[in-house]
């Protein structure tokens, strides 16, 4: 009999990246984990501005938020074979030498804690390696969070019990626009206690764009035929639904 925690540890905390630029999410195959990591960071903090005016209640200044800053941070041990060794190899050479990414030091970062998990786009700013003669090698990296096309992303982490996925149903299933319009569509991930986590796509984002997290959908231009927006289960991306959009 297996018990449930009333808490978790550390390595119950899962650290991954992927290279690439900040206007596509990766895909769920395209994550790598960082391995062997002992220590692992998460700092979400708001810059605020002193709003306070002489209309200000009870002698109390007024802070506005203004932007968020967000760092990711950790260590671990240098390992010299497996999965974790070549994917730290890759991105030590990625940050010394980011050509795939146009000169900028930049990765998607995700860190799944079994409550949230947090996906970002970021600027890795610090990689370092310590080998001293009398104990283990290790490595540290620093990173912090930039623009992209969607910001930070913040989902429920997916119970690891929930039952597979059978099917997704958009709602609705045709959708008649015009230009400039935007809406929201909907989807239904059956059973509904299975994982409701889906990512959006369209098939001519050039006339018809749709955000890949929300789900929000903007007709841009006509369609010379018909766009076709597919909703496809993070679970199992063999379980999908479409809308498809006129524009006029």
């Amino acid at each position: 009999m297996a018990c449930n925690k009333t808490k978790y540890t550390g390595r119950d905390v899962v650290l991954e990246y992927f290279i690439g630029c900040g206007d596509a999410l990766p895909a769920e195959a395209d994550w790598k984990r960082f391995g062997s990591m002992r220590t692992k960071e998460f700092t979400l903090e708001w810059e605020t501005a002193d709003g306070t005016a002489d209309d200000s209640v009870g002698a109390l200044r007024e802070n506005l938020a203004t932007f968020q800053s967000l760092s990711i941070s950790g260590d671990g041990t240098l390992k010299a074979s497996g999965s974790g060794s070549a994917n730290l190899i890759e991105m030590t050479k990625h940050v010394a030498n980011p050509t795939a990414t146009g000169g900028e030091p930049v990765a998607w970062m995700r860190m799944t804690f079994p409550d949230l998990t947090f996906v970002a786009f970021m600027l890795v700013t610090n990689m370092s390696r310590s080998a001293p003669y009398d104990d283990v090698a290790t490595y540290s990296l620093e990173a912090s969070a930039t623009a992209s096309d969607f910001g930070l992303i913040v989902t429920d982490t997916p119970d690891p019990d929930a039952p597979a996925v059978t099917s997704v149903e958009v709602v609705p299933a045709t959708l008649a626009m015009t230009v400039g319009e935007t809406y929201d569509l909907e989807s239904v991930v059956l059973p509904t206690n299975a994982n409701q986590g889906v990512t959006w796509s369209s098939s001519v984002p050039a006339e018809v764009s749709v955000n890949a997290v929300t789900g929000a959908v903007e007709a841009l231009t006509a369609t010379t035929t018909t766009a076709t927006i597919t909703a496809t289960s993070t679970d199992d991306p063999t379980k999908t639904d479409s809308c498809v959009v006129t524009v006029s």
